[in-house]
């Protein structure tokens, strides 16, 4: 699943601990790669200043395709999702393949629908 940095892992539920929360989506499956050291460089600085950081990575987001009718969701993608809900920042990095994200980072965006109802979507 998702690699937390430091901290708890995001529930969405309220935190005691009140250090803004910053998200990382990577979406390469190549173990080392380029936008994966990228996006754990920036969580660590974000972590250095202060912050709670979550990683998602390849693995994490291994997701079924998104269905908008369906509201079936696996566990990552429901920790995916309660991770986005409650942070305060988020970081995408995601090689560029044929001139395009990764389909495992639009996937993972495809799922972020699920917040279409939030007050703070």
């Amino acid at each position: 699943m998702s690699t937390v940095l430091s901290g708890h892992p995001a529930s969405g539920a309220p935190h005691a601990d009140d250090r803004p929360l910053v998200v990382g989506l990577g979406g390469t499956a190549r173990r080392g790669s380029s936008s994966e050291v990228c996006l754990r460089t920036a969580l660590e600085a974000a972590q250095q200043a202060g912050a709670r950081v979550e990683l998602f990575s390849a693995d994490a987001l291994d997701l079924p395709m998104y269905q908008p009718a369906s509201s079936r969701r696996t566990e990552r993608a429901v920790a995916l999702v309660e991770a986005v809900r409650a942070c305060d920042g988020l970081i995408l990095a995601s090689p560029s393949y044929h001139g395009k994200l990764s389909g495992l980072v639009k996937n993972a965006l495809d799922y972020f629908e699920d917040l279409r109802d939030d007050a703070r979507p």
